[in-house]
C-alpha cells in the first residue's frame, strides 16, 4: 500500500471554495518520516461535497488547500480529518475553457494512496507523462515534502483555473478556484484559515499549514 497517511502531518521539514469535503490521500513518506495530510474546507473558488453513486466515494474530507501558478506549478491537498482518506482511483484535474474538469488529462491517484488526518499531499504540475503519477521522490528543489505526485497539466495564472478532485465516475468531490492573476511572484493562493477558509493570497508553504504572506 502507498501509505502517505502522515505525509507532512503537522508540516514537512526541509525544504477556493468553501464547503469542500475531503478525501484521504497517501504518500510513501514525508520529511518527518510519517505519511499523512492536512485537510480543510472553503476556498476562493467553488467547491462542495458530491453525492453521486458508484465510481468512488460520494464525499471526502480532503480539500484542495493551496495552489502555486507563478514560481512552479504545484497543488497541495490536505485532510482535516478526523479519519484517514483513501485517494485510490480519484482524479485531480485543472479546468477547461468552460471551467469544468479537464478529465482527459486528469492525474489518477494509484491504488493504495492514503492521506492521514492533518496531513498534506503535494502534486507537481507540468510534468512529463512518461514519468507516471508516482509517488516520486524528486519534488520541489527548495523545501517541501520529500514525496509527491506528478500531473501533466499546468495552472494558468493569466486565465485562472479551478482545480477539481473527482471520483472515478467524474463526480466533483471538492474544488478550489485560482482567480485570474490571483497571486504575485513569490505568493500562492490557498485557504485561510488553513484547510477551512476561503481562498486568499498566501505565502508558499508546500506540505505545511497555510499562512498569510
Amino acid at each position: 500500500m502507498l501509505c502517505l497517511a502522515a505525509l507532512c502531518a503537522g508540516g514537512c521539514g526541509s525544504g477556493d471554495e468553501p464547503g469542500d469535503a475531503g478525501t484521504t490521500a497517501a504518500s510513501s513518506q514525508a520529511s518527518s518520516g510519517a505519511s499523512g495530510a492536512t485537510s480543510g474546507s472553503g476556498g476562493g473558488g467553488s467547491g462542495g461535497t458530491g453525492t453521486g453513486t458508484g465510481g468512488g466515494p460520494a464525499s471526502t474530507t480532503v480539500v484542495v488547500n493551496e495552489i502555486s501558478a507563478k514560481d512552479g506549478d504545484w497543488i497541495e491537498l490536505g485532510n482535516p480529518g478526523p479519519g484517514s482518506a483513501d485517494l485510490s482511483g480519484l482524479g485531480l484535474c485543472d479546468s477547461d475553457d468552460t471551467g469544468a474538469c479537464n478529465t482527459a488529462d486528469a492525474l489518477t491517484f494509484p491504488e493504495g494512496t492514503q492521506l492521514a488526518p492533518g496531513a498534506y499531499l503535494l502534486v507537481l504540475g507540468d510534468q512529463a507523462a512518461e514519468a507516471g503519477p508516482g509517488p516520486h521522490t524528486t519534488c520541489l528543489p527548495d523545501g517541501g515534502p520529500s514525496s509527491c505526485f506528478y500531473a501533466t497539466w499546468k495552472v494558468s495564472s493569466s486565465r485562472g483555473e479551478t482545480i477539481h478532485l473527482i471520483a472515478a465516475n467524474g463526480q466533483v468531490l471538492t474544488q478550489l478556484e485560482y482567480p485570474i492573476e490571483a497571486a504575485a511572484d513569490g505568493e500562492t493562493w490557498g485557504r485561510l484559515p488553513d484547510l477551512t477558509g476561503e481562498g486568499a493570497v498566501t505565502a508558499p508553504t508546500p506540505g505545511e499549514a497555510n499562512a498569510a504572506p
